[in-house]
């Protein structure tokens, strides 16, 4: 008989969304509500598509009243107080943790193709960017081509990707989708770019991954999750013994969730707001999610708590797209409601919805119209106020 608490469902749920900040009123606002709820995450995942905005402006969207993409924008590239890196994936994290990550640099820095011409010329560029500064991969093209991950393209591009994955480079900024790479020391606090590793073995690592990620989520079991991938060699037995390791020092607290056969696991510094999740009362919100939003990264555990399953359909064939390609989930209050696809057409300024679905079981009333229309209205104003190329 387990001796873990049990937690009932509704409590779970509403756990969850104020920790996210999507329950009751906002929690974050401005810059500072930006940062302070990445700090929170941890990390959040940046993704190139722009359909109707991109996933790290999305992701903020939802949560941070009177958000702007200049304001990650200025965190970024101005203040500097996060950086771009991958974690998950390609990520945007705190400069704080910029040390964690140097076992990750030494596994992705061993990323290599066309190792050849790639080495070759890596001190001349280098060597250009100390002189001249910031510069692009156009900056420094010489016309000579090489195979790289994703097909042939130029040598210098390959050059410049294969230093960031190194973390001998970051971005210095981007120009749209045009990458500027300067030296990391440039562009970090000197202690942050020269720190030591802070984890003499690779399991201090996996124990700070692993809190660090279900600090994102909020709660996680112990399964195979996306939620855990990118942490090198964190192999199933790894996964475990951190797990065991991190609720016998209270790093993490388990508990039941009513419904659910696997415990799962928080921050024992959440049971507090756990608590107090207990009273219902917020104030009910209508928003967009993003689809690789932290909240959604085990997708398996919202069904399993929400019974909303959700699949982004962007590398599925459109033949077999069940809903459409860039849809979002939407939830109201307590619970998703639906999903929606809107495209934002930036040449006349306006968005176009595709599709909206409510879930099965939900009865469309005046309240849900008013705001889902809502929502929707909001999300179109963010797009056009904020639209960049």
């Amino acid at each position: 008989m387990s001796l873990l608490p049990v937690i009932p469902l509704p409590q779970a749920r509403r756990f969850l969304l104020k920790k996210q900040g999507l329950l009751g009123t906002h929690a974050y606002r401005g810059a500072e509500g930006a940062l302070r709820y990445i700090h929170q995450a941890g990390s959040i995942q940046f993704d190139p598509l722009n359909v109707c905005g991109r996933n790290a402006d999305l992701t903020l969207q939802s949560r941070v009243k009177g958000y702007a993409p200049s304001l990650l924008w200025g965190l970024l590239y101005t203040k500097r107080e996060l950086v771009d890196y991958f974690d998950k994936e390609l990520c945007i994290f705190p400069v704080s943790q910029w040390p964690h990550y140097a076992r990750i640099r030494a596994v992705r820095g061993e990323w290599m193709r066309s190792h050849p011409q790639v080495t070759g010329a890596r001190d001349a560029i280098l060597k250009a960017i100390q002189q001249r500064g910031p510069l692009c991969s156009k900056d420094l093209d010489t016309g000579d081509k090489v195979n790289w991950f994703w097909g042939n393209t130029r040598l210098s591009r390959a050059v410049l990707e294969h230093l960031y994955y190194a973390g001998t480079l970051g971005i210095h900024h981007k120009q749209g989708a045009i990458k500027y790479y300067d030296l990391i020391e440039r562009l970090l606090p000197p202690a942050l770019a020269g720190a030591p590793d802070p984890h003499p073995t690779l399991e201090s690592l996996h124990l700070h991954m692993l809190a660090r990620r279900i600090g994102a989520v909020g709660l996680l079991w112990n399964k195979n999750s996306p939620a855990l991938l990118g942490i090198p060699g964190f192999t199933a037995a790894a996964r475990h013994q951190a797990m065991a390791r991190l609720v016998a020092d209270k790093t993490l607290t388990q508990v039941r969730v009513d419904g659910i056969r696997e415990p799962l696991h928080l921050l024992t510094g959440d049971m507090p707001h756990l608590e107090e999740a207990a009273q219902g009362g917020d104030r009910p919100r209508c928003e967009l999610i993003a689809p690789l939003d932290p909240f959604m990264w085990d997708r398996a555990l919202i069904s399993a708590l929400f019974g909303f399953d959700y699949t982004w359909e962007v590398y599925v064939p459109a033949a077999k797209r069940k809903y459409g390609y860039y849809v979002l989930p939407l939830i109201m209050g307590e619970r998703f409601i639906g999903r929606a696809e809107p495209v934002f057409d930036r040449k006349a300024g306006s968005m176009a919805l595709k599709g909206l679905w409510h879930e099965p079981d939900v009865k469309v009333t005046a309240a849900i119209r008013k705001a889902t229309d809502g929502c929707l209205a909001r999300f179109e104003q963010f797009l056009r106020v904020n639209a960049q190329p």
